[in-house]
């Protein structure tokens, strides 16, 4: 059982490091089986499609993005903003330090995936939900603490705090590199937070 895990779970890391790298569409099996070493028998005996292995991917990525975020929101030692820009901080300099193998899975695989697969696009669309949930929370925590006028949206703003990421990625993917990333969190998101808290200040 441990041995099978153990299997499973490396196809699923690297598969994610692939599909950061190429989407959905630049990802073969057997590039990743052999980069693991592992036979084309071991992977169909964990799933039961290349969709089925991606859904897996995915809910692994969210899993490992969701410990991150627990970490850096419930820091009580920082105001809730400050906990955002923190999160985005430290995922700007794992862009910088990963490179190709970084940035956002769902975003990677929604433009190369649209229009393949249902249940890919179901999965991903399960998770930019849970992920925006939780941006929004921090959000609403810093709306009652009086750090966002009560007037916004915060719904809308944490979609556009996510878009503006994706965006970002995109041109960092097109020979961009870190600075478009840079440029998201201390133009883009640092204009859209001071917007929202103009009104309360």
């Amino acid at each position: 059982m441990d041995g099978q895990f153990t299997t499973r779970d490396r196809l699923v890391s690297e598969g994610m490091r692939q599909l950061l790298a190429h989407g959905y569409e630049g990802v073969g099996i057997g590039p990743i089986l052999k980069a693991v070493d592992v036979p084309k028998g071991s992977f169909y005996y964990f799933f039961q499609s290349k969709d089925d292995f991606v859904v897996a991917v995915i809910e692994a990525y969210e899993e490992k993005y969701l410990h991150l975020r627990e970490k850096f929101f419930t820091d009580t030692s920082l105001r809730p903003l400050d906990r955002l820009d923190a999160y985005f901080a430290y995922l700007e300099n794992e862009y910088r330090t990963e490179a190709p193998y970084a940035g956002c899975l769902y975003g990677m695989i929604a433009q190369t995936a649209a229009g393949r697969s249902a249940v890919v696009l179901d999965a991903l669309a399960t998770s930019f939900e849970r992920w925006e949930k939780s941006i929004q929370g921090l959000l609403i925590i810093a709306q009652q603490d009086g750090d966002i006028g009560t007037e916004e949206n915060i719904g809308d703003l944490t979609a556009s705090i996510v878009e503006g990421y994706e965006g970002a990625l995109i041109r960092a993917k097109a020979k961009e590199g870190v600075s478009a990333f840079t440029r998201f969190r201390e133009i883009g998101l640092r204009r859209l937070i001071s917007s929202a808290t103009h009104d309360v200040r």
